[in-house]
């Protein structure tokens, strides 16, 4: 199976998520939504440009933003910020990391090939 077609199958039954670990208790993530990137994003916009996500993510220093970013990622709000702040800056970095990684470009462009092939054969007259 192709990674377009086991993303679109994925993504139908519910098994499109990631666990991560912080201060020993696991939290679900599921590809983020609008509005809860939106709400991430208000956390983290001063990082600065570097080559990867993680250096990105690294480039705040030591902050409350991870924990308060990583909330919106598993939550929609900042609900879970204070219990993920008392888990090592280390653990956020690598949380965050992890639930951005599930919306690559890659992925989507992907995504979007299968649903237009789909959608081609559908419509073609025989």
């Amino acid at each position: 199976m192709n990674q377009g077609a086991k993303i679109v199958s994925e993504s139908i039954i519910g098994s499109d998520f990631r666990t991560v670990i912080v201060n020993g208790k696991s939290y679900t993530v599921y590809p983020p939504t609008i509005h809860k990137l939106s709400g991430a994003i208000s956390y983290l916009s001063d990082v600065k440009d570097a080559e990867s996500m993680r250096e990105i993510l690294l480039s705040l220093g030591e902050s409350e933003a991870y924990s308060k970013a990583l909330s919106w990622l598993i939550d929609g709000d900042e609900s879970l910020s204070e219990e993920l702040a008392k888990g090592t800056y280390e653990e956020n970095v690598n949380a965050l990391d992890e639930a951005l990684s599930m919306i690559d470009s890659k992925v989507f462009l992907k995504a979007v090939s299968l649903a237009r092939n789909v959608s081609l054969l559908a419509a073609k007259p025989r």
